[in-house]
């Protein structure tokens, strides 16, 4: 639950000069968003191989460089990504950002420059590129787009004209002091522009993901979910982890991480296009199958689920059952004030979707030999059965987890619309 409106902020506003209004500069806030903003770069590096725009192998997150794209002929492309949020920023050679990214390329071209095809910096911001009245000498090198043009058309650095070659001379002294290799790293060098920081969820979504194959029809509900699937498999990429076993004991590569991490920062454009396929796949909607429930905790429900149980030898899982039971219905009604317009659908759709797979279960089960233990035999596979569509059927289920769909199968045999493989006599009675 959120705060209400009555309620004062727990120390007031952050950073306030003397009480007055006073512009925030939340630091926590703007690093998380620059690093969401280059996992969506990252997204749209696979979406290049994805869409047939370039060819690559793999996409390296979070190693040697921002990324590494694998090209399919066995080279490479290093690629820096870094943010501005200035307002109309334009990067120059006086940005410490971009000569810092530049001092990195020259480091790598150092090590692996016969492998590497080429350099990109990629931002929110673009070069600075000097207008055709521009005259002053000092304006004029300030540009990296001239300075790389320029170095794309000399044969060597000694034939660079002015003044970029003075611009060039003051940039080999920040990148390391070799001129040779920054010449080769300048001749390699891209720039690409990116969204604007207040905005590129909306382009990544509206721009990219419809040109991404059989998407061109997804709604814009839908693109939006595919954007931030792909942006969490870059994020999960990025972050060096380990899962499983190796979570607790893994070997080491010679520099001290695990191996198993660092070949989990490798994404291919195949589990892109794996994530691709299974949020395009339509979710089964039920359409006013008329499978309604009670919200509000009916008096007697709670007392029909335990005489149900009880009478299929399940009284030991009544209690956790009518935990979920009762979460569930609090639950459900947070979600009928929160999506009033749309909640009759939900509720429609998570009440029928749990029935069927309650009664198909039940239904397999039905000649189970031992009456005594059939009801927990169907019991475990509901269980396994909410447990796996809420991890990979999440649409179906409205993005509930396992707790609230078994909450509902609760609320179902409570209210006479389920049992557990031994109805109650009285039931039996009315052909149930």
């Amino acid at each position: 639950m959120g705060l209400k409106k009555n309620q004062p902020l727990p120390l007031g506003l952050p950073e306030q000069v003397d009480g007055l209004a006073t512009a925030p500069a939340d630091r926590g806030d703007e690093t998380q968003e620059r690093f969401r903003y280059q996992w969506a770069i990252g997204v749209w590096l696979l979406a290049q191989s994805l869409t047939s725009a370039r060819a690559i192998r793999a996409l390296w997150c979070e190693h040697h460089d921002d990324y590494l794209l694998e090209l399919q002929t066995g080279r490479y492309v290093a690629v820096q990504v870094k943010t501005d949020s200035r307002e109309n920023a334009r990067w120059r050679w006086s940005d410490d950002a971009l000569v810092e990214s530049v001092l990195r390329f020259c480091v790598f071209e150092k090590m692996y420059g016969a492998a590497i095809d080429g350099y990109e910096f990629v931002s929110n911001a673009a070069p600075y590129v000097p207008a055709a009245t521009t005259k002053r000498d000092d304006s004029l090198a300030a540009s990296p787009d001239r300075l790389v043009q320029c170095c794309s058309r000399a044969s060597n650095h000694s034939a660079l004209e002015e003044p970029y070659k003075t611009a060039f001379a003051g940039l080999v002294g920040k990148t390391g002091g070799d001129a040779v290799v920054l010449f080769q790293v300048l001749r390699k060098l891209k720039f690409a522009q990116g969204p604007v920081l207040r905005g590129y969820d909306d382009t990544f979504a509206a721009s990219i993901v419809p040109k991404l194959p059989g998407c061109g029809v997804l709604t814009t509900v839908s693109c939006c979910r595919l954007r931030d699937e792909l942006i969490g498999l870059v994020q999960a990429a990025c972050r060096l982890r380990a899962d499983g076993i190796d979570g607790a004991v893994a070997y080491l590569a010679t520099n001290g991480k695990p191996d198993v991490a660092i070949r989990g920062k490798c994404i291919t454009p195949e589990s892109a296009a794996e994530v691709i396929t299974r949020v395009r796949q339509p979710a089964f909607r039920f359409v006013g199958s008329g499978a309604g429930i009670e919200i509000g905790a009916p008096a007697g429900r709670a007392d029909v689920l335990n005489r149900k149980m009880r009478n299929a030898y399940l009284g030991s899982q009544f209690e956790p059952l009518r935990m979920r039971m009762d979460s569930a219905d609090q639950r459900l009604m947070e979600r009928a004030l929160l999506e009033p317009d749309g909640f009759d659908a939900i509720a429609n759709q998570l009440v029928s979707t749990v029935l069927v797979e309650c009664k198909d279960v039940e239904a397999m089960a039905f000649d189970h030999a031992d009456e005594k233990t059939r009801g927990l035999a169907i019991y475990k596979q509901i269980l396994q059965r909410m447990d796996s569509l809420a991890k990979e059927e999440p649409e179906r289920v409205c993005r509930e987890p396992k707790d609230t769909l078994m909450g509902i199968a609760g609320m179902l045999s409570g209210e006479c619309k389920f049992a557990w493989g031994t109805p109650l006599e009285e039931e039996a009675q009315d052909g149930a």
